[in-house]
């Protein structure tokens, strides 16, 4: 993979963020707003939010929804990559988790992942 940034060159801050457009597919198709009081936007004062069945997901998809790779640092991508994989691999109520789409991405994940750590 390619470090160079340039028009037809992949980057890492690239790679990652294609890596995030799964989980904010799975977790918004996953998570029910119809009900929600705060509009789909996870606000860690309200005991609503809380208490929510979706409160792991709803929180990681308000943090992550719309984040730019252009401002994003590749510590702040590798953090929510982290906290995707979190959810896919144990979120309650997670339909397709073990669907071969989801574990291709997991793989993939923890192979990124797993190389940043060496």
């Amino acid at each position: 993979m390619a470090t160079e940034t340039g028009r037809n060159t992949r980057t890492i801050q690239g790679f990652v963020a294609e890596l995030l457009d799964y989980p904010r597919w799975l977790i918004s198709r996953e998570v029910d707003f119809s009900g929600c009081c705060a509009g789909g936007h996870y606000n860690e004062f309200l005991s609503v939010c809380v208490e929510c069945r979706f409160g792991d997901g709803c929180r990681w998809l308000d943090r992550h929804r719309t984040v730019s790779t252009a401002r994003a640092s590749l510590d702040e991508l590798v953090e929510a990559l982290e906290g995707a994989v979190d959810y896919v691999e144990f979120a309650d109520g997670c339909e397709t988790r073990n669907s071969a789409e989801a574990r291709v991405w997991l793989r993939d994940a923890r192979r990124f992942l797993n190389s940043r750590r060496r």
